[in-house]
């Protein structure tokens, strides 16, 4: 995008190309990042805002492996009020939605991920298991590494050695500061024997303590962001787009300082 104004398919009206330098207070509504210092672009009327790179990257619909049966589109999460039952959560990482943010959404299905979760990638190689790639599936089990349930979503081993592991954990990194998780939980990035599932936990228990393991005190998009700039990501996802996501994990990095 290079005119100073431009459509987009998020937001009825033109949007007036913004250069964010010295301003502050300011999010993308698609990644949900930082805009300061970073070009951009606004709607005034509906206060929307989106990072240039972003308003290319993320197209109206996309396929996705988690969900192969229908294409996705990008749209508003309905916004909820604070009393709702309803919690919108995203498929993928488990972790909620604010109200009104964007997700791609299959309706029909009721199934929505975060822009961000859509590009992390269905195969990776770890460091901590390098015999073999390991694929993104939805199962049940205890992540290697830290030892704690796993949510839906996890990387498991593509061969027979049950090898199974939190996508915060994959890369081998030891979590600092406040990407960790409670007291003991996640500190150790070497792979640990994988205790038995206890009997009669169920899908959704496993569920709700795997996500509890991987939640920490900070926004969702930074720590999913901070996940794809690590190595092992920004090499499958450039592998993966033919170099097209290059642009967009700069820009992430540019964002997180």
């Amino acid at each position: 995008m290079a005119s100073s104004q431009q459509s987009h398919f998020a937001d009825p009206h033109k949007l007036s190309k913004v250069d964010y330098s010295g301003r502050v207070g300011h999010t993308c509504n698609i990644c949900g990042l930082e805009l300061t210092g970073i070009a951009g672009y606004r709607c005034q009327a509906c206060d929307f805002d989106v990072h240039e790179v972003c308003a290319d990257h993320f197209t109206e619909t996309v396929s996705l492996f988690a969900h192969p049966w229908h294409h996705l589109k990008l749209s508003r999460i309905p916004p909820t009020s604070s009393d709702s039952a309803t919690r919108w959560c995203c498929d993928m990482c488990m972790e909620p939605f604010p109200p009104g943010s964007f997700a791609y959404r299959c309706v029909g299905c009721m199934f929505d991920v975060h822009p961000l979760c859509t590009m992390v990638p269905q195969t990776i190689r770890s460091p901590l298991h390098p015999e073999h790639d390991l694929n993104m599936v939805p199962s049940a089990g205890r992540c290697r590494v830290c030892r704690e349930n796993l949510p839906i979503w996890q990387y498991v081993c593509g061969g027979s050695c049950l090898f199974r592991v939190h996508i915060s954990c994959v890369t081998g990194e030891e979590p600092s500061g406040a990407e960790q998780g409670s007291a003991g939980q996640g500190n150790s990035s070497s792979p640990q024997p994988e205790p038995q599932t206890q009997q009669g936990t169920t899908t959704a228990d496993q569920t709700t303590s795997g996500s509890q393991s991987i939640v920490v005190k900070r926004s969702r998009t930074t720590r999913v962001a901070k996940f794809l700039l690590k190595r092992a990501f920004f090499m499958a996802i450039d592998a993966t787009t033919g170099g097209l996501g290059s642009p967009l994990i700069e820009i992430l990095a540019q964002a997180l300082g």
